[in-house]
């Protein structure tokens, strides 16, 4: 019989021993009188971290469980389930980053004087389920995103097609205001200035003849102006559409993979067009040194048409209405296989901190800036094998972007 107990009580010593989880035997007062291996090694960095007693559970139990020794104590029953399955989760103390773990816990009054704790490490599992459950929600985030985008883009897409029929409306109106009918009311009353004399008198008769050509000449002038106005706004609009349509690619999941050969050159003049207005406003003078003959680069164009119209929104905002000089000078050279842009503003500049953080995600000096518009830019020239700076003299001293393309 005895031969009996002590092979029963080795059994159960190795069951505990070599189990796969976390277990441990503690009398009432929470002293450890047998642990296993897998428990041993989830308890040893806790009872350094914690610095407690490690011949003692109830130390360490009560910094990851609170008052669970007390509720163990004040267990009245002879024996039965405290805990059962109960997941908790805590935080490891400084210095070790708080790191969040996640602890499952059964705890079961055997006898008197035997409590058998159980307890699972399931950091990792939580974790990657956390992760899964994060990378569904961002999908279904993206997907929404996608979605507000592709029904965005179509609105704008309706509205500059309206845009555009309106223009072309304006355009037929002119053709019908046919203004040879008031040159040919003018080159009449030229024609017969002699008789307006003897009618009205040299003055008067000079005067009405000189008063239709004004409104001849004026009238024509003003055609001129609205149809060169209307020839710029369709202009823009096909840029947008362009734009819209590449978009649209992007946001159905279909992005143009092929670059191909664009002229930077081009991409300027497209960008002054849709600038004209803000440039007219604040009086600013637009120089060019940009030769006949520029190599094309390969490339996305309208990423590059984003990163250049930034930059030149920049210059625009940086330049204050009151200044004297008002000026952007937007400069192309070639160098072997270098081509390079230059754009030069006259504007506020900037201190050597705040030129140490301009391509910071988040980084901004403006009141209603986000702070992506210069890591944009960077992160698009560098995915052209480009490089970009923007540096200052210092306050009030203008700023000037480089950005170096290699044929």
């Amino acid at each position: 019989m005895d031969n009996q107990t002590n092979l029963s009580e080795e059994k159960f010593n190795a069951i505990l021993t070599y189990a796969p989880l976390g277990l441990a035997e503690i009398d009432k007062y929470g002293t450890i009188l047998k642990l296993s291996l897998v428990g041993k090694d989830l308890l040893d960095p806790l009872f350094e971290i914690y610095k407690v007693n490690s011949d003692n559970l109830y130390p360490i139990l009560d910094c990851i469980l609170p008052d669970i020794s007390e509720q163990i104590q004040n267990y009245k029953p002879e024996r039965g389930q405290i805990l059962n399955n109960h997941l908790n989760i805590f935080r490891l103390p400084p210095p070790n980053n708080e790191t969040e773990k996640y602890y499952q816990f059964n705890i079961t009054k055997m006898f008197e004087d035997c409590i058998i704790v159980g307890f699972e490490d399931l950091t990792s599992k939580y974790l990657e389920e956390k992760a899964m459950h994060q990378a569904d929600l961002d999908k279904a985030l993206a997907q929404g995103k996608f979605e507000i985008a592709s029904e965005v883009l179509h609105d704008i897409g309706n509205a500059v097609v309206g845009f555009g029929s309106y223009l072309n409306r304006t355009n037929r109106f002119l053709d019908q205001d046919n203004i040879k009918n008031l040159q040919n009311l003018s080159l009449f009353l030229k024609d017969q200035q002699a008789a307006l004399t003897e009618a009205f008198g040299e003055q008067k008769a000079q005067a009405l003849v000189n008063l239709m050509e004004g409104i001849t000449q004026t009238q024509k002038d003003s055609r001129e102006e609205i149809r060169k106005s209307i020839d710029e706004q369709l202009n823009i609009i096909s840029h947008i559409q362009e734009i819209l349509a590449i978009q649209r690619h992007y946001v159905t999941g279909h992005p143009a993979r092929d670059r191909k050969p664009v002229n930077i050159k081009d991409i300027i003049q497209d960008c002054q067009s849709m600038l004209f207005a803000s440039y007219d406003k604040k009086g600013i003078k637009i120089t060019f040194n940009i030769p006949e003959q520029i190599p094309m680069i390969k490339g996305d164009r309208t990423k590059l048409m984003q990163v250049i119209l930034n930059i030149l929104k920049n210059s625009i905002e940086a330049i204050d209405t009151d200044l004297l000089k008002k000026e952007i000078t937007i400069s192309l050279l070639q160098n072997d296989k270098t081509l390079q842009l230059t754009i030069t503003d006259t504007g506020k500049g900037f201190d050597k901190t705040t030129a140490s953080r301009l391509f910071e995600r988040g980084y901004t000096t403006k009141n209603t800036g986000t702070g992506l518009g210069l890591y944009n830019c960077k992160s698009i020239i560098e995915s052209h094998a480009g490089l970009i700076d923007v540096y200052s003299e210092g306050p009030g001293l203008g700023a000037t972007t480089l950005i170096k393309f290699t044929n």
